[in-house]
């Protein structure tokens, strides 16, 4: 539930009631999409429990999300359509809370909207921070494999240069 911290550290108690009094829960089976790539994402969601997949066109996996992570902050934050699915890997439950409900509030509270941005931030710079040792530990895992192929390659032909 790690992400969930990063969003709840920076909103008050208040807030956090308010997210959760204007939010409504949303169930998902297994395989209900909650997100389709270039369809608009009218609700920023919450996973309470259960498990997501966030999938590319072609049904690659590339993330998990679980319970306290957030779906939809991009499409919230850049207001375009997302380019991925989320898919329901497990019965799921989500709170949904509709994207104009809170920028209502902004508008009522401004405070209110730099504490949430804020808290979207160091939930994306987190994300991205994740993302990047995934990468760079992907990489590494190629390139020691590339090396490993090459040393075998160097003792294969060193052994059959002088072999029996």
């Amino acid at each position: 539930m790690q992400n969930a911290r990063y969003i709840a550290a920076g909103l008050s108690d208040a807030d956090m009631l308010w997210l959760l009094s204007v939010g409504k829960l949303r169930g998902l089976r297994p395989g209900d999409r909650l997100v389709a790539p270039g369809k608009p994402v009218n609700d920023l969601f919450f996973v309470i429990g259960g498990l997501l997949e966030v999938r590319l066109d072609d049904g690659t996996r590339v993330a998990e999300l679980h319970q306290g992570d957030v779906v939809g902050e991009m499409s919230f934050v850049e207001r375009h359509s997302p380019l991925v699915s989320v898919v329901a890997a497990e019965p799921t439950e989500m709170l949904a809370i509709p994207r104009k409900l809170i920028l209502d509030r902004f508008e009522q509270e401004p405070v209110f909207a730099a504490r949430f941005y804020r808290a979207l931030a160091v939930f994306l710079s987190e994300r991205l921070r994740e993302t990047t040792a995934a990468v760079r530990a992907q990489a590494k895992d190629l390139h020691d494999d590339k090396a490993d192929k090459a040393a075998r390659l160097r003792f294969s032909r060193l052994f059959s240069k002088s072999g029996p």
